[in-house]
């Protein structure tokens, strides 16, 4: 018998675009009613990179104690890899993810883009310990490309999934 411990981080990302005019209480109140959905603008699972898993191990170990508060978004256009150690190309500075909390062994990070924040083109977010993505924990290549700009807001909200793994 194997007794090994084994665990997974999963993590999956969701863009939604929302007019001008919505705020962050605004896609609270959708999600609550279900109707969040209608502005899904791409949904996928992310890469947990190398320097993220090393980062959750110092956390663990208390080695440091920087979290994951930051999202970033950038144009770069490469497939994520384990190795990476930032995103490809950041727009602007990432910002403080707008609400984290879990719900038993599942983290949310959700992270709402004014109609002034970080426009540009966006091909790739991620999440981070600072602004300029100086420890990354995960990246996502979004399918198609977010023009981002003044007549619109987004939300990037992230889960992820830590779960045991049997043999």
């Amino acid at each position: 018998m194997n007794t090994d411990a084994k665990f997974q981080l999963k993590g999956n990302i969701s863009l939604y675009v929302f007019p001008a005019n919505y705020t962050y209480e605004d896609y609270l109140a959708l999600k609550k009613h279900g109707e969040h959905t209608k502005f899904l603008f791409d949904k996928g699972y992310n890469l947990v990179v190398d320097v993220g898993l090393a980062q959750i191990v110092d956390l663990m170990i208390a080695t440091n104690t920087n979290s994951f508060t930051h999202c970033v978004v950038g144009s770069g256009t490469n497939t994520p890899a384990a190795g990476d150690t930032n995103m490809q190309t950041i727009i602007d500075t990432g910002i403080i993810v707008t609400n984290r909390y879990k719900s038993g062994a599942i983290g949310y990070f959700d992270t709402f883009f004014s109609t002034t924040a970080n426009n540009g083109t966006w091909n790739e977010t991620g999440l981070s310990t600072t602004s300029a993505g100086t420890i990354l924990l995960c990246r996502r290549k979004f399918s198609s490309t977010f023009a981002k700009d003044t007549t619109n807001t987004a939300l990037v909200a992230w889960s992820l999934t830590l779960a045991a793994v049997a043999d």
